[in-house]
C-alpha cells in the first residue's frame, strides 16, 4: 500500500515537473495569431457573459487585463528567445556556463510556489472581499485573474533569473569581449537591451495591477482618521485585504524599483572589470617590454593613451533618457496616495 501510494506521489511530482519545466517553452511558442485569438475571444465572451449578468466597471477591467496579459507573455516570450541567442552567442566563451546556468533556470522548479501562493492569494481574496459574484460573469473574471497572475508571476521571474544571471556573469574570471570598447560587446550588448526591456514592460505590467487593485477597492472599505489618529477596515476579510495590498506593495512599488537597481549595478560591475581587464593586460605590455628603461617614450604615450581611450569608453549600460520606469514607478505611488487620501475622515 505505502508502495503503491509512493509510486502515485512520484508520479505526481514526475508530473509538476514536466509541467513546471515547459511553462516557459509553452510561452515561447505562442505567435501573433495566437494573440489575436485570446483577444477576440475574450473580449466577446466577457461582454456576452456580462450582459447577462453585469459586473461594475466590466470594460475598463477587460481594457486593462487583456493587453496585460498579453504584454506579459510577448515579454515572456522574447525574454526566453534572447537567452537563446544569448547562450548561442558565448557558446565558445569562457563563459559559457552562464548560458547553460540561465537555460537551467527557466527549467527549473522556482517559479512554481510563487506562482500557486500569489495566485492563490489574489482569487481567494477577490472572492471573500467579494470583488466578484460567483456568476458568470465572476467565473469569467477569475479565469481572467487566473491568466493576470500566471503571466505576472512568470514574468517576474524572468527578471529574476536575468539578474542571477548578470551576477553569475559578473563573477566569471574570464571573458571573451571587445578589448578596447567593453559596452560595444555583442553579448553585452544583448544583455543590456534584455534587461531595459524587462524594466520597461514590468513597471507599465506594475502600474495596470496597481490601477486594477484601486478600481476594485470599494471607497468604504478603509477609514482614516488623524485626531485621535486611526485606521479602519470594514471590509468582508480585512486579513486577505492587508495581506494583498502589502503584496502588490511590496511586489511591485518596492521590487521593481529594487530590480531596476540591482540591473544598473550588475551592468556596471560588469563593465567596470571589462575595463580593468583590458587595462591590466596593457600595462603587463608596458612592464614585460621595459619601455619605461629602453626610454621608448613613444611607444610608451601610446599604450597610456590607448589605456585612457578603454577607461573613458562608454560605460553606459542603458538608456538614460529612458523615463518610463521613473515614471511608473512615481505613478503606482501615486495611485497608493490618492486611495489613501480618499479614506481620509474629518
Amino acid at each position: 500500500m505505502q508502495m503503491h501510494l509512493h509510486a502515485k506521489m512520484s508520479a505526481v511530482s514526475a508530473h509538476i515537473a514536466n509541467l513546471a519545466r515547459g511553462l516557459y517553452a509553452s510561452v515561447a511558442r505562442l505567435a501573433p495569431r495566437h494573440a489575436v485569438i485570446f483577444i477576440a475571444t475574450s473580449f466577446g465572451v466577457g461582454q456576452a457573459v456580462n450582459s447577462f449578468a453585469p459586473l461594475n466597471r466590466f470594460l475598463q477591467y477587460q481594457l486593462l487585463f487583456i493587453p496585460a496579459i498579453v504584454i506579459a507573455f510577448a515579454e515572456i516570450k522574447i525574454f526566453v528567445a534572447n537567452v537563446t541567442k544569448y547562450k548561442a552567442m558565448i557558446a565558445s566563451h569562457p563563459t559559457r556556463d552562464t548560458g547553460t546556468y540561465i537555460a537551467s533556470l527557466l527549467q527549473s522548479y522556482w517559479v512554481l510556489p510563487g506562482l500557486f501562493t500569489v495566485s492563490s492569494l489574489y482569487i481567494y481574496a477577490t472572492i471573500s472581499l467579494k470583488y466578484i459574484e460567483l456568476n458568470p460573469t465572476g467565473y469569467y473574471a477569475l479565469v481572467m485573474i487566473g491568466l493576470v497572475m500566471l503571466s505576472a508571476i512568470l514574468g517576474q521571474t524572468c527578471y529574476v533569473y536575468y539578474l542571477l544571471l548578470l551576477r553569475r556573469v559578473a563573477a566569471s574570471e574570464t571573458f571573451k569581449y571587445n578589448f578596447y570598447f567593453p559596452a560595444r560587446t555583442d553579448w553585452m550588448q544583448l544583455l543590456t537591451r534584455t534587461g531595459t526591456r524587462l524594466s520597461n514592460a514590468f513597471f507599465l505590467l506594475g502600474f495596470i495591477y496597481t490601477l486594477v487593485f484601486f478600481l476594485n477597492m470599494p471607497d468604504n472599505y478603509v477609514t482614516i482618521s488623524l485626531r485621535p489618529w486611526r485606521l479602519v477596515l470594514t471590509t468582508p476579510n480585512n486579513l486577505a485585504f492587508a495581506v494583498s495590498w502589502v503584496t502588490i506593495f511590496v511586489i511591485i512599488i518596492l521590487a521593481f524599483p529594487a530590480y531596476a537597481w540591482l540591473k544598473g549595478r550588475y551592468l556596471r560591475i560588469l563593465i567596470r572589470r571589462l575595463k580593468d581587464i583590458s587595462i591590466g593586460e596593457i600595462e603587463l605590455l608596458i612592464t614585460e617590454g621595459n619601455l619605461r628603461s629602453k626610454g621608448n617614450v613613444d611607444a610608451e604615450l601610446k599604450y597610456y593613451q590607448l589605456m585612457t581611450n578603454i577607461e573613458n569608453s562608454s560605460s553606459e549600460t542603458s538608456d538614460a533618457s529612458n523615463i518610463l520606469p521613473v515614471t511608473l514607478t512615481i505613478s503606482s505611488i501615486a495611485v497608493h496616495l490618492i486611495k489613501i487620501s480618499e479614506s481620509f475622515s474629518p
